[in-house]
């Protein structure tokens, strides 16, 4: 049944002409990461005819005779750095002979109209959308190369990994780490009361969200009761961290903070940080980042025409 619906997504691709659509908003222009896309190519190409009957057959220098109509569907996967873009295509349920679009590399680079890619042949894909949402525009052949081909294609983007992004959080969470252990070795070196609570009060608020509350954010604390040295009392502060505001109190025992309580609930020690969640870089594409068809259809014999 899914093989089935797979078939039929792909013939209706396939009967649909290159029509032009909204613009794809552009990539943040650093971004780093892989964008596969899925969709279909139709145009003609040529290939010099050989043999004792060419300058009969197909006069010209070229020694070309007729085009022949080509189409199908395509996927592409290209990575981004930056300025630079590199990737792969493969043609899927389409003309995969000589005169098809077959499979490739693809080099070259962002512009402000989109992307300019090349294969290894001098072959140029201009598109004119290349984003996120999309990749599309035309391939066309350098003069003088034996396969001449005038293409379009359109395709959809079927699966994004930010590469960028994952390894901004893979550094946010070690310097998250990094200041969990100060923060802990500097209460472990005692102090004043005022930098007990402030300092306890960072700490703590990892066990709440995991990326904390910035220190900044939190205003000077009022005490209530009398200090002493074998004597409970209390420091009291307000916070703005994630969007909210509250309170934050702390029960002294001398210099030492004894738990704390955040909007008037219950006083407790402080916790254990929450977990930071930094995806997977190796997280499951379904086939798509792969150079194979899946996930749109299984692998078989190429076809010519």
């Amino acid at each position: 049944m899914v093989r089935t619906l797979i078939g039929l997504f792909a013939l209706l691709i396939l009967a649909s002409p290159v029509r032009s659509q909204p613009e794809d908003p552009a990539l943040d222009p650093q971004f780093e990461g892989q964008i596969a896309y899925f969709g279909n190519y139709t145009g003609v190409t040529s290939l010099p005819v050989e043999g004792r009957d060419a300058q009969r057959a197909c006069p010209g220098r070229e020694r070309r005779c007729g085009e022949r109509i080509v189409g199908g569907g395509v996927k592409v996967v290209l990575s981004f750095a930056g300025e630079r873009v590199s990737g792969f295509f493969l043609s899927v349920g389409g003309f995969t002979g000589p005169n098809g679009l077959a499979e490739g590399t693809l080099v070259g680079r962002r512009t402000s109209a989109g992307c300019e890619l090349y294969q290894a042949d001098g072959t140029m894909w201009q598109a004119n959308v290349c984003g996120a949402r999309g990749f599309r525009g035309t391939i066309a052949s350098v003069a003088g190369t034996p396969k001449q081909a005038a293409i379009e294609f359109s395709t959809v983007g079927m699966y994004l990994r930010d590469a960028g992004a994952i390894s901004r959080l893979a550094q946010e969470a070690a310097q998250r780490e990094r200041r969990i252990d100060w923060l802990r070795n500097r209460l472990a070196r005692g102090g004043p009361a005022d930098a007990a609570f402030r300092l306890s009060v960072e700490l703590d608020s990892y066990s709440r969200h995991y990326r904390g509350i910035d220190p900044d954010w939190l205003e000077d604390p009022v005490a209530s009761g009398k200090p002493g040295r074998n004597r409970q009392w209390t420091l009291e502060s307000r916070y703005a961290a994630q969007g909210t505001s509250g309170t934050v109190r702390a029960t002294m025992l001398g210099d030492r903070v004894l738990c704390l309580a955040w909007d008037g609930g219950e006083c407790l020690p402080i916790g254990d940080p929450a977990p930071f969640p930094t995806p997977d870089p190796a997280d499951d594409d379904d086939g798509w980042l792969s150079r194979s068809p899946a996930p749109i259809a299984e692998p078989g014999p190429h076809r010519d025409r």
